[in-house]
């Protein structure tokens, strides 16, 4: 679903505000592949019984923008929701524009119901767009060094 520009987005746009180049390049990219979009567009309403009713909720780009946007800045929910709502260049990176950005439940919500085989296509998609670029050589796996919480036992010894 590509819903038409309003006037206040074709004016901003009209202001020559450009993404930075990383940005830039992964938007491009994005651009391309329509089989990504339509694999969230499923992992999104799988489960709903009529999904082509209720309120309008995130669409598919949306979805997978702001998703490889928050793993490319190592952002969390949170931040990911304020750099939005606070930056024109992201919105349009977004493609939010000058609509509302939800809430960070929202994005949220939204990430989870992307099952693991799309999480893996997405990933191997940004590993092609960084080798492409020259940004990434694709040889070397980066794991996660995220700390996790140990419970610590005191000795008797501790005066």
């Amino acid at each position: 679903m590509n819903s038409q520009i309003s006037f206040a987005d074709w004016e901003l746009l009209q202001q020559g505000l450009t993404l930075e180049p990383l940005l830039q390049a992964i938007s491009d990219f994005l651009d391309d592949q329509k089989e990504m979009i339509e694999a969230v567009r499923r992992d999104l309403q799988r489960g709903l019984k009529k999904p082509a009713t209720g309120r309008n909720g995130l669409t598919p780009p949306q979805v997978l923008r702001a998703f490889i946007l928050m793993r490319v800045k190592n952002w969390h929910y949170r931040e990911l929701r304020e750099r939005i709502a606070d930056g024109y260049t992201l919105r349009q990176f977004t493609t939010f524009y000058c609509q509302a950005v939800p809430k960070h439940h929202a994005f949220h919500r939204a990430f989870i119901r992307l099952t693991p085989k799309t999480l893996k296509a997405v990933n191997e998609l940004v590993v092609q767009a960084a080798v492409k670029l020259g940004l990434e050589d694709g040889n070397r796996l980066r794991v996660d060094t995220t700390v996790d919480v140990a419970t610590l036992c005191y000795t008797s010894l501790s005066l």
